[in-house]
């Protein structure tokens, strides 16, 4: 509320990312130099994705991460960077995905994937 005791709309947080995104749980195959594991991811888009990992890798770690989209013939397959990552439960990390190693096919199947989703939410 304002000091005249009118209500006043919370400011929206500017969305920082370019590309849409979808909350989705997807199996992924996760690769940096330390280790490999299996993941989940919390959600996913053409540029990224947020997986959910008890201990989580440090920013700036490259990494690979494979995984199947459904309704897709082959696995996917993506380079990236941690960029941000969460030490509380639920704990996690983003993975920025690089466009100079990720084929233009795994984009366009990631945006498909992610524009599905929304039109049968909407």
């Amino acid at each position: 509320m304002d000091h005249a005791g009118q209500a006043v709309e919370a400011p929206r947080r500017r969305e920082r990312r370019g590309a849409r995104r979808a909350r989705v749980q997807l199996e992924a195959a996760y690769e940096d130099p330390e280790r490999q594991v299996f993941l989940t991811t919390g959600d996913i888009s053409e540029s990224g994705a947020w997986l959910l990992a008890p201990d989580p890798p440090a920013p700036g770690n490259a990494a690979r991460l494979t995984l199947e989209l459904p309704g897709e013939d082959a696995f996917l397959r993506v380079r990236g960077t941690v960029v941000r990552r969460r030490a509380e439960q639920p704990a996690g990390f983003a993975l920025r995905f690089d466009p100079e190693g990720t084929r233009p096919e795994a984009r366009a199947a990631l945006r498909r994937f992610v524009e599905a989703i929304h039109a049968v939410g909407e």
